[in-house]
């Protein structure tokens, strides 16, 4: 999955150069066209990685969380052992290295050199060899298309400037008949997310405050609608398979229609205090 994002070509075979991080992982950022926002949400993130991990997190505690969340427990059951997994904006790691666990082989791409120096540490002391990081852009990934049976993208595109490009440039990496994962804020499940500012600064650890500041003090987000997201999977020719949470009232695989939209989303109001974030998977059609 991995190559040379400017001509997609196998990575010290293509003629283009690239240096190492201090972490001794591939730096492939080609400079975006939003290089402020870029530059911004960058530095933001090497200030406070996000999530981080706890002190006392381990091989037990990775597996444990992971099955304790539904969209994680459903992809773990739901994706062969051998499909190989993309994402972007991994972060510290937390998604991509669960995924890998079991031997599949993912990657993982984030902007932040700092959230990878973290994800890598903890890779290395799994031992997880079929996983790999390297940093990179959403809108110039260093993953080679199609090559991907399950493309991951959760709670990332809102802090671009492109959200939408963004997509459209996740779904290039997933081949036909791949699953495309894509988490958004959803507008009114963060509306209320101001009243609970002073209530999250109680948790000053260090994995606190990165949450706090993600949440409260990002230098860039958007926040969008069910219909917004299932128009870009139209667009994209990805078909919807299910929400996480539900979207209509006919379970998680039901698309149902935008009076249904409306009532589940109306209901997310309460959801301020776990980031208002929804999550459509869908299979990319070709």
């Amino acid at each position: 999955m991995l190559c040379c994002p400017r001509c997609q070509g196998e990575l010290g075979s293509c003629g283009h150069e690239w240096p190492t991080l201090d972490s001794g992982l591939p730096d492939l950022v080609v400079p975006a066209s939003d290089v402020q926002v870029t530059a911004t949400v960058g530095a933001f993130y090497e200030e406070s990685p996000f999530p981080d991990w706890r002190p006392e997190d381990d091989r037990g505690s990775l597996l444990r969380r992971g099955r304790e969340q539904p969209l994680t427990r459903w992809l773990d059951e739901a994706v062969d052992h051998r499909a190989p997994v993309v994402e972007l904006g991994c972060g510290t790691g937390q998604m991509s290295l669960f995924l890998g666990l079991c031997g599949r082989p993912v990657l993982g791409v984030d902007l932040s050199a700092g959230s990878l120096s973290v994800a890598e540490g903890f890779r290395a002391r799994l031992g997880l060899s079929n996983v790999r990081l390297a940093r990179g852009t959403l809108f110039a990934p260093p993953v080679r298309p199609g090559s991907a049976q399950v493309g991951i993208s959760s709670g990332v595109l809102h802090h671009t400037a492109d959200p939408r490009g963004g997509f459209a440039s996740l779904v290039r990496a997933v081949a036909p008949g791949g699953l495309v994962v894509v988490g958004l804020y959803n507008t009114l499940g963060r509306l209320l997310l101001p009243l609970l500012r002073g209530q999250h600064r109680r948790d000053d650890s260090r994995r606190g405050r990165a949450w706090y500041r993600d949440q409260h003090e990002h230098p860039q987000e958007s926040r969008h609608s069910v219909g917004e997201l299932l128009g870009w999977m139209e667009a994209e020719q990805v078909r919807f398979l299910r929400a996480f949470p539900e979207i209509s009232f006919g379970g998680p695989q039901a698309r149902g229609n935008a009076f249904e939209h409306a009532l589940k989303q109306l209901s997310w109001l309460n959801r301020a205090a776990d980031g208002g974030l929804f999550v459509l998977v869908g299979v990319k059609d070709g």
